[in-house]
Order: C-alpha cells, then structure tokens, then sequence
C-alpha cells in the first residue's frame, strides 16, 4: 500500500492526465444520445484534452524532429564524402589541362614569332639539360634524320637561345647563349653600335670590344648583326642593364640580360636553310 502511495505521489500529474482524458472519453460516449449536447460536450472535452494532448504529444513530436534532422545530417555526409572522392579523381585530370593550357600558350607565342626570310623553321622539343658550373647547353629531340646540322640557329617565342654544336641521328645538342665559349655578332638596334656578346655561364651575357664613349645605354635592345654566318640579322638577344667604363683598357663593361629565361624554355624552333629537308618537323614535335 505504500508503495502504492508512493508511486501516485511521484507521478501524480500523469496519472491525474490518464484519468481526465480517461473520464473525457468516458462523457463523450455517454452523452451520444443528444447531438446538440452532445457537439457541446465534445467542445468542452477538446478544449480541456487538447493541452493535455499537445502536453503529452509535444516530446514525441520533438523526438521526431531530432531523428529527422540526425538522417539528414547522415545524408548530407554521404553526399559530402561522395563529392570529395570525385573531386580526388578528378584533380590529376584538372593538372593534364592546366599543362595542356600552359603548352598551348607556350606554343602559340613560338608560332607568332616574325618569319625569318630565306629561312624554313623547325619546331623540336627540349628533352635534356647538360648545363653545368662549366657549360650551359641542352638537348632538343631533332637530329641529322631529321635534317638538322651544326650551326643552325635556335630560336624561342622570345629571341634567340643558341646554335646546334653536335647531332646525332635523333637528337642535337644546342650551346646556350650564356655558355661561357658562346660568342655572337650582334649590334644594338637604336645605335646600330656593334660588339660581340659573349656568355658568362651565369645569368647574363658581355659584350666585348665596346670603345668608350660608344652611344649605349640601358634599356637598349641587342640584336644579332647578321655577320659570321650561323645568326639570320635581327633575331632579339636581350637587353642591356649595366654600361660602365674598365677601370684600365679603353672598352667599356657592359651586362646584357637575355630575353628570353633560358632555365625554362621547353620548345624550339630551328632555323634551317631553306633548302634543308624539314618533312618531318611534326614528328620531331610530337616526340614525348
């Protein structure tokens, strides 16, 4: 009895709504007889059921609305690692067109490079560098099956980059501008003043045998001269950046910056006589 006691006690206010909404269903049942009373009656009821109701309902609701979002949520993170797994997949794809899109503005400023008369060009791929603390050249995929020899003049989007020194079969092996045994007719294009431009193995070239009071300055463009044989007239060396007179001698020292980055270039064109064979300049380009 006393735990009986004790039990309606600590859950008075839920025994106390089962028996109103036990006694409510109890008068609606009873009172069928007379519709009007009847419609009356059920007002009443409802009015007192319906917070009793809503009271005992409302955590069931709120339950439902907690197991409906965790879903979602359980959903959304599915999506979620879904789309990250596609993104992973697609990202090496997203690299291949970046490379693409790079090469191919690479490649159309080489074509856009002026024509250099009573000469054909051949384009050709850097495949190797063989630059050292003691030389600086690299290796293009054309050789002597392709029509190519020694002292052909190697040209990039930017200027001139050197001249074939060695061919093999399917390869040559291009002297870089700043190759220390590198020497170059050139004059400057405003001035018309001539020197040679000579390599450094460094960043930048020398013009030598410059007599003092030349009309030089910096910022002039250098351009090949056209004498010697190997360099058509007119192809861009670079620029010059520092005129300053020898402390003992009667030339001045005078630093040439080259156009083009001589590090990063990754595509040639050859200058070839025009009588050179070049029929199979876009298998040479195609090679990987």
């Amino acid at each position: 009895m006393d735990a009986i006691l004790v039990f309606l006690r600590q859950y008075r206010n839920e025994v106390f709504a089962i028996f109103l909404l036990l006694g409510a269903l109890t008068l609606m049942l009873t009172v069928r007889s007379s519709v009007d009373g009847y419609r009356d009656v059920r007002g009443a009821v409802m009015g007192v059921v319906g917070p009793v109701q809503q009271v005992l309902l409302s955590p069931l609701e709120v339950w439902r609305g907690v197991t409906g979002r965790v879903s979602e949520l359980v959903r959304l993170d599915d999506d979620n690692r879904h789309l990250r797994t596609e993104l992973d997949g697609l990202k090496p794809r997203i690299y291949q067109l970046e490379e693409l899109l790079q090469e191919n503005r690479r490649l159309r400023a080489l074509l856009n490079m002026p024509a250099v008369p009573n000469y054909r060009t051949m384009a050709a791929r850097v495949v190797g560098n063989s630059s050292s603390a003691f030389s600086r050249s690299f290796l293009i995929s054309a050789g002597s099956s392709d029509g190519v020899s020694d002292r052909v003049a190697v040209v990039g989007a930017e200027g001139l980059l050197g001249r074939v020194v060695q061919v093999s079969p399917q390869s040559s092996l291009v002297l870089s501008l700043l190759d220390i045994n590198s020497r170059v007719p050139v004059l400057v294009q405003r001035s018309r003043v001539r020197a040679i431009a000579a390599g450094l193995n460094g960043r930048y070239l020398s013009l030598a045998f410059v007599p003092k009071g030349s009309d030089i300055r910096i910022g002039d463009k250098m351009i090949t001269s056209g004498t010697g044989g190997i360099f058509p007239k007119g192809l861009l060396l670079g620029r010059v950046i520092s005129v300053k007179p020898q402390d003992m001698g009667l030339f001045l020292h005078i630093l040439v910056e080259p156009e083009a980055d001589l590090d990063r270039i990754e595509e040639v064109r050859l200058l070839l006589n025009a009588t050179m064979d070049v029929s199979s300049s876009e298998q040479i380009f195609n090679t990987p």
